[in-house]
């Protein structure tokens, strides 16, 4: 049984009851958060390889042709809520981090809902040293639930994924070596987090008076 809410007193005549005049619009009452603070996200869940800082960070599943091997790491490993909207120029997709906050108002929106997906998260490291972000829709749709599958596959040893009708599956080498991989020892939330180094400031979206938001809804 649910507790009862609690009794909201009526206003003295001396308390100011709000107006419409008065009532402030959602874009001056959202605070504007850190996107890459922990606790946006529900976590899962040795030194640091050399250049790590330095290198870029793929964002999205790997190709059909890279083998992998992703980090078991429970902080490798989170979900989120992104906006996914096509480029601007037309090629591929772009990726924007949400705050719960934002989050909750964009799912609000009947033109802005469909944008936002709560994907699934995994970090990973090609056969050629390259990192990547796995980015798998929390759903359970073929598609997702065989891509987990392959995920947690890549997780014991280097494996390429492929399409077999309309499922993800996984191919796996024994001849690349998992014994000299490092993944990062950082998390991926955080200031200075891998999300941050992915993504970076341009995709992270804290405000709903951001630029993307604003094309979105016909704002500019």
């Amino acid at each position: 049984m649910k507790p009862k809410a609690a009794a909201v007193p009526f206003p003295n005549e001396d308390d100011q009851v709000p107006t419409p005049a008065t009532v402030k619009s959602p874009i001056a009452t959202l605070p504007e958060d850190d996107p890459f603070a922990a606790g946006n996200f529900a976590a899962e869940g040795e030194a640091v390889p050399a250049g790590i800082d330095d290198v870029s960070i793929e964002i999205g599943a790997p190709s059909d042709e890279e083998f992998v091997l992703v980090s078991s790491d429970p902080r490798h490993t989170l979900k989120a809520n992104l906006l996914v909207v096509k480029r601007e120029d037309g090629y591929g997709k772009s990726y924007f981090l949400l705050t719960p906050a934002v989050a909750a108002f964009c799912k609000s929106q009947p033109s802005l809902k469909k944008f936002v997906k709560v994907m699934r998260i995994f970090l990973y490291v090609t056969s050629e040293g390259g990192y990547g972000l796995w980015l798998i829709r929390d759903s359970l749709d073929n598609w997702s639930v065989s891509d987990l599958a392959v995920v947690q596959q890549a997780k014991k040893v280097f494996t390429r994924r492929y399409t077999d009708s309309k499922v993800r599956k996984g191919h796996s080498s024994d001849a690349i070596p998992t014994d000299a991989v490092q993944f990062p020892d950082k998390s991926l939330t955080g200031s200075d987090g891998i999300l941050k180094q992915a993504f970076g400031e341009a995709f992270a979206i804290n405000t709903i008076d951001h630029s993307v938001i604003n094309r979105l809804l016909g704002r500019q």
